[in-house]
């Protein structure tokens, strides 16, 4: 995926979703939801877009937004396929009704943020120059491609026995 949301449209080699936990770097755990998918690159390469739904049940000041790097790493660490390079993933941080308490009719938004890998240090957080906010087009577009599934539906159908905690939708 380029960093421009208009790739050319490529199949999904693979796909999961996933709550990932990690130790904030404020202290404690947090926690979102992933889905990841592994495409195709036009050299045959495998390149991997990682869309991290940041969720309501985090303890404030322990969401993915406050610690990207650390969120990048777990991921990279977890469920990141091994053939893909780290410094190819392509990073996007989803909010929706899902990520507050707040009662709201607002669209869910998408920001892409690009993150540094050093092979020696890891990803390192980047400023707010590195995180850009997707028109609706762009976000239409993404969710479309990408096949991103309704977050409260991926939550309501797993078929392993869930933290209630993690549900979005028990208010």
């Amino acid at each position: 995926m380029t960093t421009d949301v208009n790739p050319p449209v490529r199949p999904i080699e693979s796909a999961t979703s996933a709550i990932l936990a990690w130790s904030h770097r404020h202290g404690g755990a947090a926690h979102c939801l992933i889905q990841l998918r592994a495409l195709q690159a036009p050299r045959g390469d495998l390149v991997a877009v990682v869309v991290a739904s940041e969720l309501r049940t985090n303890p404030r000041g322990r969401g993915a937004t406050t610690d990207f790097a650390g969120l990048a790493a777990a991921a990279a660490a977890r469920v990141v396929p091994a053939a893909c390079r780290l410094e190819a993933v392509t990073w996007f941080l989803h909010h929706g009704s899902f990520s507050t308490n707040d009662h709201t009719d607002e669209p869910d938004t998408f920001t892409q943020v690009h993150l540094h890998w050093d092979p020696h240090t890891g990803y390192v957080d980047p400023g707010p120059e590195a995180h850009r906010l997707l028109a609706d087009r762009e976000a239409a577009q993404l969710t479309a491609e990408l096949r991103l599934e309704d977050i409260d539906e991926v939550l309501r159908t797993w078929s392993w026995e869930q933290r209630a905690d993690y549900r979005t939708d028990a208010r």
